[in-house]
């Protein structure tokens, strides 16, 4: 645990983040909140990957597509289209969901060949 503060906290500003930025008109602290979230998971990927302890590989593509789709799709709702966002926004948190079991799986997979 004594590691995993900074995807934990990562975590929950993201959320935060997130949830202060449909549920409120705030402007850019919400923005704030996400992107202190994605700089502490960000950091915690890099720590994990210098100790040896995660190896990077193909699964990183679902998070930047998904962080793009993410973020495009919240920029895109103050814009008037004829599609709605929301479906970007639930892809890239989707595509996310999906690099965090993998993550997990790699790291899991690489701490067992240490052993």
């Amino acid at each position: 645990m004594r590691s995993k503060w900074t995807l934990f906290t990562g975590i929950i500003l993201l959320i935060t983040g997130i949830i202060l930025r449909v549920n409120t008109e705030l402007g850019y602290a919400p923005i704030l909140f996400i992107i202190a979230g994605v700089i502490l998971k960000t950091y915690y990927i890099i720590g994990k990957a210098r100790k040896g302890e995660y190896k990077p590989g193909y699964e990183l593509l679902f998070l930047f597509v998904g962080l793009f789709m993410f973020l495009s799709g919240i920029y895109l709702r103050s814009q008037e289209l004829t599609f709605n966002p929301f479906f970007l926004i639930l892809s890239g948190i989707t595509l996310k969901v999906i690099f965090v079991i993998l993550f997990i799986a790699n790291i899991r997979s690489n701490r067992k060949i240490l052993e």
